[in-house]
Parts: C-alpha cells; structure tokens; sequence
C-alpha cells in the first residue's frame, strides 16, 4: 500500500546545497556541479508547468526549516490545489501531513514499495490511476483528496467527508490505509509550519 517499506527517518542536516539534493541518489554526488543551471519550472506568476507537475525526484530527507526549492514548491502546491478546490487549512493539512510521510514531499519515482510512487506512493494496482497518472502531481493530489476521475480509490472526501471534525492523522490513514498510522500525526506541526509560511503567498490553483 502507500507506505514505504524503507524506514523513514529524519536526515541529519548537511552541507551540500538544498537546491539539487534530491538528485545526489540519481546523478551522484559528483555530478551535483552540473546541475547549477537547473531551476524549479514554476513561473513567477504562479504558473505550474507540466515538467513540475510530472518531474521525478528523489527522496533524500525532510527538515521543515531546511526544505529545498522542489520540497517548497511542492508543498506550495499542494496548498494551492486544495484551496483551488475551495477547501480549507484542514483538508490542506491533512494532504501535507501525508506526502511528508510517504514522500518527504517530492514526486518519488522508484518503486519503493511493489508498484507505489508518487507524493503520497499511491498504488496503479490499488486503483490510484496509472503509473504515469499517479507520479502527476495535480493527478495524485485530486486522487488523494477524492476528486480525480483517473482514480477508482476512495479519497479523502470519500471515506471523511467530515475530515474538519476528525484528528487529521486518523483522516490520511483512512485513505492511505498505512501500516504505520502513527506517522502521520508526528507530522502536524511541519504542516503546520507549512501552511503559516505559505498559504498566503499562492493562489488557488484551478486548472
């Protein structure tokens, strides 16, 4: 199911650059210099391209106070999909909490757990949509939240359409159905965190 069966812990802190970290488990650390020039395909006006929303990355760790730009960008938006579905810090949370947990909030492209992948390592074989469907950013977060028509899982507005009234790591797993339930609560003061730094700079986004 979603969850990874490589134990998740905390990266200690490093020297290298956050820009292109995430890259170091694909290119090697050798091959970080050439990266320079890469930059998050994000506009200035707010305009997430194709590139951004189906680009591989790789998970290397999560530090709330040390994102780099890609865990940024993609928290930024997952908040502005949420409010571009008219839904709440509540239902933004819920989302956060999950991808910090499956994903360390990047769009994982190796298979880490049989056929998972993704921010929230969803599943093609549990109905989440097709490999390419659940590695598209916008896609995996409407599945997530219930609302993409690529997915025959039931999603957040599914199993808790109540989900303001529910403790919000109890709300992920209804829909993740992980074996480590635990985690996802652990993660609510980085959502928290994350939704204070950036909800007001994004707006919805509605595409």
């Amino acid at each position: 199911m979603p969850i990874s069966t490589t134990e998740r812990t905390l990266a200690p802190r490093t020297a290298l650059s956050r820009r292109h970290l995430f890259l170091a488990g694909v290119v090697g650390l050798s091959s970080l210099a050439a990266l320079g020039s890469v930059a998050p395909a994000r506009a200035d006006d707010e305009v997430w391209s194709e590139e951004f929303m189906t680009r591989p990355e790789t998970r290397e760790g999560f530090l709330v106070d040390d994102l780099d730009e890609w865990q940024e960008e993609n928290a930024k938006f997952v908040i502005a999909v949420c409010t571009g579905h008219g839904l709440d810090e509540s239902a933004a949370k819920i989302v956060l909490i999950t991808a910090i947990v499956e994903s360390w909030l990047r769009n994982y492209e190796p298979a880490v757990d049989l056929d998972s992948g993704g921010l929230f390592q969803q599943r093609p074989s549990m109905g989440w949509g097709t490999y390419d469907e659940v590695r598209h950013k916008k896609l995996a977060i409407d599945a997530f939240l219930g609302l993409g028509d690529h997915s025959a899982a039931p999603g957040l507005l599914q199993v808790a359409p109540d989900y303001a009234d529910w403790e919000p790591g109890a709300a992920a797993q209804a829909v993740q159905i992980s074996a480590h339930p635990e985690r996802y609560s652990e993660q609510l003061p980085a959502a928290q965190i994350l939704w204070d730094r950036f909800a007001d700079e994004v707006a919805p986004y509605t595409d």
